[in-house]
């Protein structure tokens, strides 16, 4: 499952700076220009160019910390703050054997040190070295046996190695530290899937299945009343009390902005769906009613947002029930696996029809910019609005999308997200055997795509063939060793960002033009969305956004986009 693959991911960080940031002095409120006055004044005050040069740092700019911190060394060479910081520019700048001579510098002035320690692992990871790389990450345990780093980067590296005992023993604790996480426990449960113990993964994904935010069921009657009364406001009035006197919960906030919808009080009612979305990310109903509000509303560019991020949590509850079904058909539960199975079957419509709303979304408010555009610049009454975005009401608007994403299938036809999304518009149309063939063409172009093979089997069970719907959803459980070594490597050079950019262009340079150009960037980006180092929900409006380029709300959307990259 994509689960095993994200965490292949879990653990890497893209500067180790971060973990330094009390002894770089950049956990204060100074800012560059404040910083560099201060050097400018009075030179020999080498705690303000430290601190200087810890800024530099996290304005992603090592060049010059490191002429900072070397130029502070040369003064002082037992600065331990500069000596860590000239550590962390060189692992800025993807030297790292240089960082590692610094840091092994560090260690013996601290040798205890957690941070140096895990630094000191991660830094032999990345250079090949694992058996190091073990050796010093669990000597960070040892110092501090809750840092969830350590534990992370020794279960990506077992799972790499098949050592699956070890990862397993590693998820168990991380369970332990977060046992709320539920991409902690699924994952657990997937490990324990792949290892054979059965009995242990149903009752990890059924654990995880019991923490899923729409699992919950708190009623209160009062308000209960005074809703059958009529008696909305009121409603209203003593929900704010309960919050004023008890501790916030997110399943309150919903519920308080399903009354203020009822009042039409759309600001009230947004606000509370969004904080009840950021109390509980993994809320589903929260996710679906504020995209949902924002279609009421008429803002479909932050409904379509919304609907996609609920569209990634209702596909990892669809893969914990198979994973469920998956397992209980390994140890013979024949009929409960097929109970699973048939839940997943229920839930999955949730998916397409999700997509298929981000889908009218885009379109709606591409029709909604192109018609305001035409309003406000109209001089004559017999001008009428062009280009792609003018969508007449009366028109099917799914079936544009189906057609956009047709056309960009047989533009891109190895890019396997096209086949992928293209299948999930033509199953919200009951067109079964077209989908899956859709799926299958996203699942040969990219064995790994979990998702795929998780739609593939429903649409197979559909079409009441049980024997390769069931062997398919097996497949998406079962892993094979030389994908998991792909996508962890790909995990460690994505996060060395410049060798990771001139690998691509290296890579781009020699396929183009070749005739099995394999749309290589858009099955990377699928690989990165697979190991959770690439948003899946952006990923998913991304693909919807540019089937339509050149709309005026396509313009706005790749800015909103950049400007969320940035602040990532």
């Amino acid at each position: 499952m994509s689960f095993l693959l994200e965490a292949l991911g879990r653990g890497l960080i893209a500067h180790l700076s971060g973990a330094f940031e009390r002894i770089l002095g950049t956990d204060t409120n100074e800012n560059l220009a404040e910083l560099e006055k201060l050097a400018e004044l009075d030179p020999e005050n080498l705690p303000v160019r430290v601190r200087l040069g810890g800024r530099f740092l996290r304005a992603d700019n090592p060049t010059k910390a490191r002429a900072i911190f070397e130029d502070v060394l040369r003064r002082r060479p037992d600065d331990f703050a500069a000596r860590i910081g000239l550590a962390c520019c060189y692992d800025a700048m993807g030297k790292i054997e240089d960082a590692l001579e610094q840091f092994r510098v560090c260690q013996k002035a601290d040798p205890l040190s957690p941070a140096i320690l895990f630094s000191l692992g991660y830094c032999h990871e990345r250079a090949g070295r694992e058996t190091q790389a073990v050796e010093y990450y669990r000597e960070a345990l040892t110092q501090c046996p809750t840092l969830r780093n350590s534990h992370e980067r020794l279960a990506a590296i077992f799972l790499r190695q098949n050592r699956l005992d070890q990862a397993i023993e590693h998820y168990t604790a991380l369970c332990e530290l977060d046992p709320h996480h539920v991409d902690l426990q699924l994952t657990l449960a997937n490990l324990h899937l792949r290892r054979g113990n059965n009995a242990a993964a149903i009752s990890r994904y059924e654990q995880a299945l019991a923490l899923e935010p729409d699992n919950w069921a708190v009623h209160n009657d009062i308000v209960s009343a005074y809703e059958e009364a009529g008696l909305i406001r009121e409603a209203i009035e003593y929900l704010h009390k309960m919050l004023d006197e008890q501790p916030e919960f997110a399943d309150t906030r919903l519920r308080l902005g399903d009354l203020y919808a009822r009042v039409g009080n759309d600001e009230a009612a947004t606000a509370n769906y969004r904080r009840a979305a950021e109390m509980s990310p993994d809320y589903l109903e929260a996710n679906v009613k504020l995209g949902t509000q924002h279609l009421r509303a008429g803002r479909y560019d932050q409904a379509a947002q919304w609907f996609s991020t609920a569209l990634e949590i209702n596909d990892r509850l669809l893969s914990a029930y198979i994973g469920i079904g998956v397992a209980q058909h390994a140890s013979g539960q024949t009929a409960d696996a097929l109970a699973s199975f048939e839940m997943a079957r229920n839930i999955e419509p949730n998916s397409t029809l999700l997509f298929s709303e981000v889908a009218r979304m885009h379109l709606k408010a591409a029709a909604s910019q192109q018609s305001n555009r035409y309003l406000i610049g109209r001089t004559s009454t017999n001008d009428s609005p062009t280009g792609t975005a003018a969508v007449p009401q009366t028109q099917d608007i799914l079936s544009q999308q189906i057609d956009r994403l047709r056309e960009a299938v047989r533009r891109n036809p190895n890019h396997a997200d096209l086949h992928y999304r293209l299948g999930l518009l033509l199953r919200n149309r009951g067109q079964i055997e077209d989908a899956a063939a859709a799926f299958q063409q996203a699942v040969r172009i990219n064995p790994t795509y979990m998702k795929a093979l998780i739609k593939l089997g429903l649409a197979l069970g559909e079409l009441d063939r049980t024997e390769e719907a069931i062997e398919v959803l097996c497949q998406a459980t079962n892993i094979q060793p030389d994908y998991l070594d792909l996508h962890y490597q790909l995990g460690l050079l994505f996060v060395q960002r410049h060798q990771f950019e001139m690998a691509v262009e290296h890579f781009e340079r020699a396929v183009a033009g070749h005739p099995t150009n394999v749309a290589f960037q858009g099955n990377l980006a699928l690989a990165l969305q697979n190991m959770g180092m690439v948003d899946r929900a952006q990923a998913t409006w991304k693909i919807v956004r540019e089937l339509d380029p050149d709309s005026v709300y396509g313009e706005q959307a790749r800015a909103a986009l950049s400007g969320a990259s940035e602040q990532s």
